[in-house]
């Protein structure tokens, strides 16, 4: 005699397959010990003001940014020193975005995601100097930012080897103390 065979539904193997992941993920997030910091509720300790909240996410490296601490924009650094055109700018605020964008999608893809999800803002500020251009970017390279400079070719307005437009890209709340004292484009 043959032994009765058991049929198994479709529908479980559909919840085993979805129901089970799941549950796992949950277990793994409710142990690990960044989920822990994330759900805890310390309001409190971070309403006092803004440049506290500040201070607490400027300690985290680039690598980690993600969406929690958009909104991002790129800011794009032109050096009014040199007079260039207007299509000049455009041209060299073009290779500075692309460049700075590359870098940023290796050092911080979660950041780049989460900027290209909310509008890929980017601000075009002057910089009255090169040397003030230059601060800005050693400034930025201690901070451990996505950064692009562009120097030019100087085949059309300029001389070569000039400093034409520097990228800085990150969360805004980075950028307070950096940029924020430079006037729009």
């Amino acid at each position: 005699m043959n032994a009765p065979q058991q049929v198994t539904s479709p529908w479980f193997y559909f919840l085993l397959g979805n129901i089970l992941p799941t549950i796992a993920y949950f277990a793994y997030k409710k142990t690990s010990p960044s989920s822990a910091e994330e759900e805890r509720d310390d309001d409190d300790e971070y309403e006092d003001s803004d440049d506290e909240y500040a201070h607490f996410h400027s300690n985290k490296s680039s690598r980690e940014w993600g969406m929690s601490d958009a909104p991002y924009k790129m800011i794009l650094v032109v050096n009014h020193e040199l007079g260039m055109g207007k299509g000049k700018i455009a041209a060299q605020c073009g290779h500075a975005s692309v460049g700075c964008y590359k870098r940023a999608t290796k050092m911080c893809p979660g950041g780049t995601r989460a900027w290209e999800f909310t509008g890929c803002a980017k601000i075009a500020v002057k910089c009255p100097t090169e040397e003030e251009m230059r601060s800005i970017y050693d400034t930025t390279l201690d901070r451990g930012l996505p950064l692009y400079i562009v120097e030019d070719a100087g085949r059309t307005q300029i001389a070569a080897g000039s400093r034409t437009v520097l990228a800085i890209f990150g969360p805004t709340y980075i950028f307070e103390g950096l940029t924020s004292h430079l006037k729009l484009l």
